[in-house]
Parts: structure tokens; C-alpha cells; sequence
């Protein structure tokens, strides 16, 4: 059985994203496809409604997952071939 859960409170980003997006909407209206979520971003990063306003962005970390997959890539995948270049470096002239 489904169990009904209350709805989460809407973020500051999104209550931001909300009051906003009409107005850049309205101002850019040839804007195509995202451009306005882009644009709310820069806004948002020095707005007084950030709470992270002043701080640096925290970095992404890979899940284990993607680096399990990189590393095997990188063991599978053959070396690169030489070039004319590396021939001629390693030529005796």
C-alpha cells in the first residue's frame, strides 16, 4: 500500500526560481530552451536569498561507480599509436 507523504518545503533556490523566472521570461522573450535557468543561476549566486551566498561551491566527487568504470576503461583500451613525429624523435640522424 501507497503511503501518503507530506510534500517537502520548497527550497530557497526554487522559491527564488519561482518569484524570477516570469520577469527574465518576460524580459528575454526570444530566449530558447534553458537559457533562463542559466541566467537565474548567475542571479542566484549573489543574491541576499542564498544561503551559501559568499561561499565556495562544493566540489563534485565521482561516485565509485564512474571511477570503477574510468579505471577499467583506461585497463582495456589499447596505447595510443605513434605518430610520424615520435618516429623521427627517436630516429638516428
Amino acid at each position: 500500500a501507497k503511503v501518503d507523504k507530506e510534500p517537502r518545503a520548497p527550497t530557497p533556490w526554487m522559491l527564488f526560481c519561482q518569484k524570477n523566472r516570469a520577469a527574465w521570461k518576460q524580459a528575454n522573450p526570444d530566449a530558447k530552451g534553458n537559457e533562463w535557468m542559466k541566467a537565474l543561476a548567475e542571479q542566484w549566486k549573489d543574491s541576499p536569498e542564498n544561503p551559501n551566498r559568499g561561499k565556495e561551491p562544493k566540489s563534485k566527487k565521482k561516485s565509485q561507480t564512474t571511477l570503477d568504470v574510468m579505471a577499467k576503461d583506461a585497463a582495456s583500451s589499447s596505447p595510443p599509436a605513434s605518430s610520424p613525429r615520435d618516429e623521427f624523435a627517436s630516429s638516428d640522424f
